[in-house]
């Protein structure tokens, strides 16, 4: 195998990590079928940031900080969906309630009766739904509460009305749960991004934590896992995921070698856009020496935006330093 390079180790300045990590707009040229390329992403000892990678360039996108937003609305010009970010502990809870004044409670906060979106994050498994009237973009008006991570919050439960979506843009209605009034906002659609995000903090804003999505493969970041054979428990991984605008993805049996996974071998594999192909699975937490360790016989193949065909395998979650949260990989174009 031709070995093209050792990507050095991405150290990521406070400063940088602050900002985007965009990279230079300038041609890059592809690398040739059977090169090997190696990367690692600092997600932070406790995965505080996400990293958008471009497979192409053999780089690091944009970084943002996980818990700037809290919903992202789909910015396509047909696109209703609205998802909740899990890799920062958010919850919904639909009170079918159609007048947001009288609502002021919320159930309990480690019951049962929140909602999460699958961790596919495919459009038809979120926890809102669809909340339109006759699918022409009015509102059936229910009111939400959105639950937001309680760390560093005097108030983190909101109250929503989704109030209307057309071609260009959404209106939502919100309030702290205590309040009895509502402030309406407008969110705009931009079709160049996947979703148009929204934070409830400082007094409710968008932000903009994603690059533009023909520019990356796969964002390493926290998410919401659901165990559904532990009653539906819900827990807080950090793993990839993939670009939700026109990227397939599967995972190659774990008995063919990353070095073996060759030719027409992608062809013959079950494609999905379930985001979490990749996942977190290829690591794991050995609980007897405190460490993760990783699998690096988990291949797994990419289709993206571009229609072409990646392998990628992981080789360790700690960078040389030894602090976690620094997943290393190997990767290859295919075609």
């Amino acid at each position: 195998m031709n070995i093209k390079g050792l990507l050095g180790i991405v150290v990521v300045s406070a400063s940088v990590l602050l900002g985007s990590c965009q990279k230079a707009d300038q041609p890059v040229r592809l690398p040739e079928k059977g090169e090997a390329e190696y990367g690692i992403v600092e997600m932070g000892e406790d995965y505080e940031y996400q990293l958008f990678f471009d497979f192409e360039t053999a780089s690091i996108v944009k970084v943002s900080e996980i818990n700037s937003w809290d919903l992202a609305f789909d910015a396509s010009v047909d696109g209703y969906n609205v998802f909740m970010n899990g890799g920062a502990d958010v919850k919904i809870y639909n009170t079918h309630e159609t007048d947001i004044s009288k609502v002021t409670t919320a159930p309990d906060e480690f019951g049962t009766d929140w909602e999460f979106d699958s961790p596919t994050l495919v459009k038809d498994s979120t926890a809102i739904g669809d909340w339109r009237e006759g699918k022409k973009g009015l509102s059936k008006n229910e009111v939400y509460i959105v639950r937001q991570n309680p760390t560093g919050r005097t108030k983190h439960l909101k109250k929503m009305v989704i109030v209307s979506v057309t071609a260009t843009e959404y209106v939502i209605q919100y309030a702290d749960l205590d309040d009895t009034y509502a402030k309406t906002v407008t969110i705009p659609k931009d079709d160049t991004y996947s979703y148009a995000y929204f934070s409830f903090d400082e007094g409710g804003h968008e932000v903009f934590p994603d690059p533009p999505k023909n520019s990356w493969d796969i964002v390493f970041t926290r998410y919401r896992y659901i165990y559904y054979y532990l009653d539906n428990f819900p827990y807080v991984v950090s793993g990839a995921l993939m670009n939700p605008h026109n990227t397939m993805g599967a995972a190659v049996d774990s008995s063919v070698t990353y070095k073996d996974v060759t030719g027409d071998m992608v062809f013959d594999l079950k494609y999905t856009d379930h985001r979490d192909v990749i996942g977190f699975s290829w690591k794991e937490y050995d609980m007897d020496k405190a460490v993760y360790t990783v699998n690096p016989n988990k291949t797994y193949i990419i289709k993206n935006r571009k229609d072409e065909y990646w392998k990628l395998h992981f080789l360790d979650f700690y960078n040389q330093q030894g602090v976690k949260g620094s997943p290393s990989f190997e990767f290859e174009r295919m075609y």
